[in-house]
C-alpha cells in the first residue's frame, strides 16, 4: 500500500495500454487476495452456477498436486474508481476505496476462494500430522498463486453489460473433441489420447479428434470422446467416472494402460476387418462402442469364466445393420434408413451390453466346455 494526495493505493506490477479508446490496465493478484479486490455487481452480471463453481473449485485444487496441468485464464474487470499507472515502476495503482467489478470470470473467482476454504477445513479436520502438514503446504503455494486481471477503467453500467456480453456470447466455443485433444487432466482422456495413438488397431481404423460426429464419408472408426468414454466404462463401469484410486489415477496409469492396450488388441481381433464400414455395422456407433466398454467390464468382474474366452465369443456375434437380433435391445431396424437406430444414448450402451451377455455368454461358454 501507500499513500498518495491523501488517498491509500494499492500497488500490483502490471503494465497498461489503450483499446478502443479506454485506458487499460493489465496485473495480476494472489489467490489469497481475490475476495478484498474482486467484486461482483449482480446487474451486470448472471446468476452464479454453483455447480459449475465447485467443478472449478476441484480443478484448482487438483492444481496444487505433481504432474497436474491447471491454467485459469485471466478475469476481465471494470474499475469503479481511481485507479492509475506509474510507468516509472511499472505499477497499477488503486485506490483503496475503489472496487473492480467482474465482468467476465465470477465462477474463476468464486472457484479460486472455495477452494482456498476447502483446503483450510480439510486441515483443520485433519489429525495425521504428516497428511496435515502436506497440506499446509499446498495451501500455502495456493494462497501464493496469482490470477492475471484485464481491467478496464471509467466504464458506465451500460458499457460494462455490453462488455459482458460481448466476452461471453461472442467468443467462439471449442468442440467436444477440440476440448479433449488438448485436455491434460482428465486421466481417462489423457489414456485415449496416448492409446489412440499406440495401438495399432486405433491407428489402422482411426481415431478423430476434430469433428463432433462421424458421418459415412469419414473413414474414422470413433471419436477421441467415444474412446474416452469406452475405457471409462471398462475401467470403471460408467463413462462419468473423474478417476480416483478405486478406478484410475497416476498410481495406476501405467498398469492401466498396458491392460487396455491388452484388452482393445483381443477386442478387434474378433472384430470384422472392416468393422469401421458404418453402413454395414453397428459397431462404429457411438452406443455401441460404449456399451461393448460396459460390456467388458461387466466380464472382466464376473468369476465364471476367463473375460478373455468372453472377448474371444465376440468373434461369433452377427453385428450388421439387419440382424434382427438387436431389435428390442436399445433401438430398431428403420427399413426406411435401412439401419439399426438407437432410441438414445444411454438405453443404446445399456442395450449392446444386455444384447452381448445375453447372446455371447451362452455361445462362449458352450465353446470352452
Amino acid at each position: 500500500m501507500n499513500t498518495t494526495n491523501n488517498s491509500i493505493e494499492v500497488k500490483f506490477p502490471g503494465a497498461a495500454g489503450n483499446q478502443f479508446g479506454r485506458n487499460t490496465y493489465l496485473t495480476v493478484i494472489p489467490f489469497k487476495s481475490v475476495e478484498r479486490f474482486l467484486t461482483v455487481f449482480p446487474e451486470v452480471q448472471r446468476k452464479i452456477n454453483m455447480s459449475r463453481v465447485k467443478q472449478i473449485a476441484q480443478y484448482v485444487i487438483q492444481g496444487t498436486l505433481d504432474r497436474n496441468y491447471s491454467f485459469l485464464s485471466a478475469v476481465t474487470a471494470s474499475c469503479r474508481g481511481a485507479i492509475r499507472y506509474d510507468d516509472e515502476t511499472k505499477q497499477v495503482s488503486i485506490d483503496i476505496n475503489s472496487t473492480l467489478s467482474i465482468n467476465d470470470g465470477q465462477h474463476r473467482i468464486a472457484g479460486i476462494k472455495m477452494a482456498l476454504d476447502t483446503m483450510k477445513k480439510d486441515i483443520s479436520k485433519e489429525t495425521d500430522d504428516s497428511i496435515k502438514g502436506n497440506l499446509m503446504k499446498r495451501l500455502e503455494r495456493l494462497e501464493n498463486m496469482h490470477i492475471p486481471i484485464v481491467i478496464f477503467d471509467k466504464m458506465d453500467e451500460q458499457h460494462e453489460q455490453q462488455l459482458f456480453h460481448d466476452l461471453n456470447l461472442l467468443a467462439a466455443k471449442p468442440t467436444k473433441s477440440v476440448s479433449l485433444k488438448f485436455d491434460n487432466t482428465d486421466p481417462y482422456t489423457l489414456m485415449a489420447k496416448e492409446v489412440s495413438q499406440d495401438n495399432h488397431y486405433l491407428i489402422k481404423y482411426g481415431v478423430e479428434t476434430e469433428k463432433t460426429q462421424l458421418r459415412d464419408n469419414n473413414p474414422n472408426l470413433m471419436l477421441l470422446s467415444t474412446l474416452r468414454n469406452m475405457i471409462s466404462f471398462i475401467i470403471a463401469g460408467n463413462d462419468k467416472d473423474k478417476g480416483s484410486e478405486d478406478t484410475l489415477c497416476l498410481g495406476n496409469y501405467d498398469a492401466w494402460k498396458n491392460e487396455i492396450e491388452e484388452i482393445l488388441d483381443l477386442l478387434f481381433e474378433s472384430l470384422p476387418n472392416d468393422c469401421n464400414d458404418r453402413t454395414k455395422y453397428i459397431i462404429g456407433l457411438a452406443v455401441t462402442l460404449q456399451g461393448i466398454g460396459k460390456y467388458i467390464h461387466s466380464v472382466r468382474n464376473g468369476d465364471d469364466l476367463n473375460w478373455k474366452d468372453y472377448l474371444a465369443g465376440l468373434k461369433d456375434i452377427n453385428w450388421k445393420h439387419n440382424n434382427r437380433m438387436w431389435n428390442g435391445y436399445g433401438g430398431s431396424y428403420d427399413d426406411r434408413l435401412e439401419r439399426f437406430v438407437f432410441g438414445g444414448t444411454g438405453g443404446g450402451i445399456n442395450g449392446v451390453c444386455n444384447a452381448l451377455v445375453e447372446n455371447n455368454r451362452s455361445k462362449t461358454i458352450t465353446t470352452s466346455n
